[in-house]
């Protein structure tokens, strides 16, 4: 099963729900202040963020690398799909976002390769609007030991940070019968620091806020770029 597919099955036992609640008003708060018109969630998940913004009446669609997310997004009345970013036309949007952390799953090598694509579909002087996880994020939040049960469903979740790279292992458990369908995984992310992210090129970062989402203290980082 494909990792991402996986994390579409697990996602009702993590919720975080309340918290993500708060990225999306992050975000929106400030595409309110720009002129946007037509948006591209680049990793939409389960369509919630598209779903705000097209009650903001804003032409949204979003893209996604699992299935099953796709179909749950499409379920809530948002489009969604999984085509890749090549497949838009160039100057297609006037801002891309990528909501909770997504650009953590890209690795380093080929951050300058997301970016130039992400430059590629946005109109002049468009808006890239992102977030990514803090080295408190991982270290203190992220990395440890999950556990979820009930009757039917066993869920175990074990993440370790080490070199700049958190390798999450998953092994969900389903009741079928007398007997358990095992599925598991595992997810990498990686940690990008402020001073490599903010030296993207055909990009200028002009604004990044301090997130508390899950700690004490910030464990995200918003970052607003304006293409050059």
């Amino acid at each position: 099963m494909n990792p991402l597919d996986l994390y579409a099955k697990i996602e009702p036992f993590i919720g975080f729900y309340d918290q993500y609640e708060i990225l999306y008003k992050t975000y929106l708060r400030y595409l309110s202040s720009y002129s946007i018109g037509s948006v591209l969630d680049v990793g939409c998940g389960n369509g919630k963020f598209l779903k705000h913004l097209l009650e903001r009446h804003i032409d949204a669609e979003g893209i996604d690398r699992s299935d099953s997310m796709v179909q749950r997004a499409n379920e809530i009345g948002v489009r969604a799909s999984c085509k890749e970013l090549e497949d838009f036309e160039a100057e297609r949007f006037d801002c891309v976002t990528a909501v909770a952390d997504v650009l953590n799953y890209i690795p380093p090598k080929e951050l300058a390769g997301f970016f130039h694509t992400i430059n590629r579909v946005l109109k002049p002087k468009g808006y890239f609007v992102c977030d990514v996880n803090t080295l408190y994020g991982f270290e203190a939040v992220a990395e440890g030991v999950m556990r979820f049960e009930n009757e039917t469903q066993f869920l175990c979740i074990e993440a370790n940070y080490a070199d700049k790279e958190l390798l999450t292992h998953i092994a969900f458990f389903e009741k079928e019968g007398e007997l358990y369908r095992k599925h598991s995984g595992q997810i990498r992310q990686y940690f990008h620091t402020l001073g490599e992210l903010k030296k993207q090129e055909g990009f200028r970062l002009e604004t990044t806020e301090a997130l508390r989402l899950f700690g004490d203290s910030p464990d995200k980082t918003l970052l607003v770029y304006r293409k050059r």
